[in-house]
């Protein structure tokens, strides 16, 4: 994995380093001489670089979060922050597209794979989504483990 500051470091997951792609970053951070490091080794996009040629420009800006979280959700892989629910909702959204959960990752270290197992909702329900918000809703049967893999 390349080398990048010991922030985003833990963040990049290892699929990224097999194949060559283009990280799009949707976040609050405006100073972007923050992500130079990843810079180095991957093409980066913002959602700012994209003002002018789909008019976000003349966008209501209180719907640009809701447009954040459409693009993330049809990413190939995703990276979020656990206990957000703007992340836990991209993550739902990525589950109804059918998106595996294994190519969700949280950007805490010890979150990081939080996602790749099965697990039924329990205390801070808010901190991420359960795969019973999207297993088996249209169906007569109460989602399993079976179900996720």
């Amino acid at each position: 994995m390349p080398q990048v500051s010991s922030g985003l470091h833990i963040c990049v997951p290892s699929i990224l380093v097999m194949r060559a792609y283009i990280l799009s970053f949707f976040q609050d951070e405006t100073n972007r001489t923050f992500f130079e490091p990843l810079a180095k080794h991957y093409s980066l996009k913002f959602l700012s670089d994209f003002q002018d040629v789909a008019g976000l420009n003349q966008l209501d800006p209180n719907f640009v979060g809701m447009i954040d979280q459409v693009v993330c959700s049809r990413g190939r892989v995703f990276v979020g922050t656990y206990f957000s629910s703007f992340s836990a909702y991209i993550g739902r959204m990525r589950g109804y597209h059918g998106t595996s959960n294994k190519l969700m990752f949280y950007g805490q270290r010890d979150r990081k794979y939080e996602t790749h197992t099965w697990s039924y909702p329990h205390s801070s329900y808010s901190a991420r989504e359960y795969p019973t918000g999207w297993n088996g809703i249209d169906g007569d049967t109460e989602p399993s483990e079976v179900d996720f893999f």
